[in-house]
């Protein structure tokens, strides 16, 4: 029995043996995964603070070309007034000038109506006047 037992016992030490193999093994492999999965989170937080960071950029961009646009929107909108105020004001002088002009017409009209009604009535009364003056 003792040959027996020195094989189960030579067996038992071999897969103890193999089995600290595996062991050791799969201990790398966990320590190999840990490092990666260690590097993976380290990428994670790079490329959230580069995104983070761009977003920053990218909304600071707009704020500047919206303040920008702001800026030449009111530029505008001043050369705009400044543009209708002057319109407006060639427009009233140009009125001003044919209101002007209209009333000195008119004038002249009633003028003309009056000079016309007097050389009428003169004309109506000349045969009166040469009966008078005979």
């Amino acid at each position: 029995m003792h040959g027996f037992s020195g094989i189960n016992f030579r067996k038992i030490i071999l897969e103890d043996n193999m089995e600290q193999e595996r062991i050791a093994k799969l201990e790398t492999q966990v320590e190999a995964i840990k490092e990666d999965v260690a590097e993976v989170k380290q990428d994670i937080k790079e490329i959230h603070s580069r995104i983070t960071t761009q977003t920053r950029e990218i909304v600071d961009k707009m704020d500047d070309m919206q303040t920008r646009l702001e800026h030449k929107m009111n530029a505008n909108a001043q050369i705009s007034q400044e543009q209708h105020h002057e319109i407006h004001k060639q427009i009233s002088e140009d009125v001003e000038k044919l209101d002007s002009r209209v009333n000195n017409l008119e004038k002249w009209k009633w003028y003309v109506i009056g000079g016309a009604a007097a050389i009428g009535y003169l004309f109506a009364s000349i045969p009166n006047i040469t009966n008078i003056i005979k």
